[in-house]
């Protein structure tokens, strides 16, 4: 299975919630004063290598797993625990286990970071799961064997990958010389933009290792 279809497949029930609203999900919102999002993807096989073996993203043979969708300031961080928004429905949560199996970090997510999108937590989750859809993830994470990559080549397979990224709009964050996490930088409508300020890539030169998927 390639690793655009592990990722894209492990959302489908999850853009079947996009779906089943009665209207589109409202990217915009005066209500919130943000510049971009950060669309963060965990890499499954370090992150389960570092947690425990029970946890709900893990033995699912998942590569990219997705971690979260962050409104940030262009200047430096992010609003966070934004308060005074609806609570999560148990309908929203079951729909989107299909992308984040774990559902104490759906709620974490919609706690620290939906809150302050200016959106309901339909609309938040909508557009997470949109955002995941405007992504492939490059033949190089299929996840069948172990790589060893460069931060560079691996930023040039999500740019070759996604036509519409530039090297400016990803960041990526390892442990160790392991690769941990992808993170693209996009637009409040979801198109790829430079990430800000704080938003760069934290690993170290050489070569990276690549872990196999379980």
């Amino acid at each position: 299975m390639s690793a655009v279809r592990t990722l894209i497949s492990c959302c489908a029930a999850g853009l079947m919630l996009a779906a089943a609203l009665p209207a589109r999900a409202n990217y915009e919102s005066a209500d919130a004063p943000f510049d971009y999002y950060v669309l963060a993807l965990s890499w499954a096989p370090t992150f389960c290598a570092s947690h425990p073996a029970d946890r709900p993203e893990c033995g699912l043979r998942r590569g990219f797993t997705v971690h979260g969708l962050w409104p940030q300031y262009a200047g430096g961080g992010g609003p966070e625990h934004c308060g005074g928004a609806d609570s999560l429905d148990p309908a929203t949560i079951e729909r989107v286990k299909s992308a984040m199996p774990d559902e104490r970090l759906i709620r974490h997510e919609w706690v620290v970071h939906g809150t302050c999108s200016g959106l309901s937590p339909h609309d938040y989750f909508v557009t997470l799961i949109q955002a995941i859809g405007r992504l492939s993830i490059p033949s190089e994470f299929d996840g069948e064997k172990p790589r060893s990559l460069t931060a560079a080549q691996i930023v040039s397979a999500f740019v070759k990958a996604n036509p519409s990224l530039t090297g400016r709009s990803i960041a990526l964050r390892c442990r160790g010389p392991k690769l941990e996490e992808a993170r693209i930088c996009l637009s409040r409508d979801l198109h790829p933009e430079p990430c800000g300020r704080d938003v760069h890539t934290t690993c170290r030169p050489g070569k990276l290792t690549i872990g196999v998927v379980h």
